[in-house]
């Protein structure tokens, strides 16, 4: 019994020693695992972590890319994850230059271009379009193009927040942030229009009346006011239609009477309503194309007009034109500003003096067949294209062409066939016939067109009759014993 008694001591011995070992070695597991789970989160922690629309999502290594504090992201890379597809060029020029670029989505399009600070916004299918300054401009880098997270911002309308300490950068697309202020602001709906969304984006909400519209989506009598996030109203919902202006966040308003007006973003009243439609024309010189009775004109910043309502079109179709670079269909060269009027065109400059008297038939130069383009401006003289229309010697009718350049100063006399240009190893050629007889157009007025002095806009005349007289003697004199005489002969 002893013996037993003395086993059985001994294995109690040995048992508690192992479950005291076994309770030190889960203890440090635990310690390690604690050590590990520690270790994990931080090393986790100082991860970059990529959001959109509160998802997370993978990113390929080079899709930002820092220069100090600067963040810089791959438009080509970025583009799919936004809803956006990327091609190379500019919009609507049908090239690979790889040194420009554009984002294409559901509502717009955006333009970049390699070491420029100033992006273009394009409705998709439209011609107009909005400029924008980023702080800093584009680069090239890993052979793809590079916007700063600022600057993607305002491209792709989007709204981008970063937690440093976190490693965390957020994308919010403006459809989850239309969304979420609707859900969770009760005074009434966010406006359903992509462009009115934008003022989203700058801490305003256009709002539609939740009370005057049914539950079937037949209208009875909605009304739109304007908020600042946060339930502070600035303009009550007594309007039949607000229109957002992203470039200088201001609001186009209709009154139940159909008049249009203008008013900023602090609720102040910058146009009455008096108009039938009201378009910004330019950002810079805050010009807007005014309608009444079907007749337009053009009005500053402060309703002060600066063409009158008196003309049947203001600018030109630019869609005709689609591969020349126009900027602007309304202010070609930043100053001419083509008027049509009874059927006869004309140009004005930004400050309201008229520079080319209304009576040519057309501006730009059509051309119908495959292997030349249709020709509007020439961007490096700055010149545009005017045509009168005349008869031949068997009485039929035909065009014939001359230039001008954004003063309204003649540079060719109104004599030529035909306009155009081709695509030459990406560069744009541009050629002039006359007399059956192509000249290039660069060389020749590189040549004999004194452009430095018709350019000068400290010399020009905005007396229409002083201009012309001028401008004529310049490009009789300058292009004696050129071209034969042949044009200045005819003229």
């Amino acid at each position: 019994m002893e013996i037993i008694g003395t086993n059985q001591e001994e294995k109690d011995r040995k048992t508690k020693k192992t479950m005291k070992l076994i309770t030190i070695i889960i203890v440090m597991l635990l310690v390690i695992s604690i050590i590990l789970f520690i270790t994990i989160y931080y090393l986790e922690g100082q991860l970059f972590k990529f959001y959109i629309d509160d998802k997370k999502v993978s990113s390929k290594n080079d899709l930002f890319v820092y220069e100090g504090d600067t963040v810089y992201v791959s438009l080509e890379d970025i583009a799919p994850m936004i809803g956006y597809k990327y091609y190379n060029s500019g919009y609507k020029q049908y090239t690979e230059d790889t040194s420009k670029g554009y984002l294409e989505g559901e509502n717009e399009v955006c333009t970049f271009e390699k070491d420029s600070n100033i992006i273009y916004k394009t409705p998709v299918n439209q011609v107009d379009y909005e400029y924008f300054t980023i702080e800093k401009p584009v680069i090239r880098m890993n052979k793809k193009l590079y916007i700063t997270a600022e600057g993607l911002s305002l491209a792709c309308n989007i709204q981008i927040t970063s937690n440093q300490e976190q490693n965390r950068m957020t994308i919010y697309t403006l459809p989850y942030l239309a969304n979420y202020y609707t859900q969770n602001y009760n005074i009434s709906a966010v406006a359903t229009d992509f462009k009115n969304q934008k003022a989203l984006l700058y801490g305003l909400m256009i709002i539609q009346n939740i009370d005057n519209t049914d539950r079937n989506a037949n209208s009875k009598d909605i009304r739109y006011g304007i908020y600042k996030l946060g339930d502070k109203e600035i303009v009550g919902t007594k309007y039949t239609d607000i229109e957002f202006i992203e470039s200088t966040q201001e609001f186009i308003v209709k009154t139940p009477e159909n008049k249009v007006g203008i008013i900023t973003a602090d609720g102040d009243t910058k146009v009455s309503p008096q108009y039938d439609s009201l378009k910004q024309i330019d950002k810079d010189l805050n010009l807007y194309l005014a309608t009444n009775n079907n007749k337009k004109g053009v009005i500053e910043k402060n309703g002060k007009i600066l063409i009158y309502l008196e003309y049947d079109e203001i600018g030109i179709d630019a869609t005709q034109f689609q591969n020349s670079d126009i900027k602007n269909p309304y202010l070609l060269f930043n100053n001419a500003i083509p008027v049509k009027q009874n059927g006869k065109w004309g140009m004005y400059d930004k400050k309201g003096n008229i520079i080319l008297p209304i009576e040519y038939d057309g501006l730009g130069c059509i051309t119908n067949n495959n292997t030349s383009n249709s020709t509007l401006i020439i961007p490096d003289i700055k010149g545009i294209v005017v045509s009168k229309t005349t008869e031949d010697a068997n009485r039929r009718k035909k065009s014939i062409y001359g230039l001008v350049n954004y003063l309204g100063k003649e540079l060719v006399p109104t004599a030529l066939e035909n306009v155009y240009y081709v695509i030459n190893n990406g560069r744009e050629e541009y050629t002039m016939v006359f007399n059956g007889t192509s000249y290039n157009v660069i060389e020749y007025m590189n040549q004999y067109v004194n452009l430095e002095e018709l350019n000068d806009e400290t010399k020009s005349n905005n007396k229409t009759n002083t201009t012309n007289e001028n401008t004529t003697n310049v490009v009789n004199n300058t292009t004696t014993n050129v071209i034969n005489n042949t044009i200045t002969n005819q003229v």
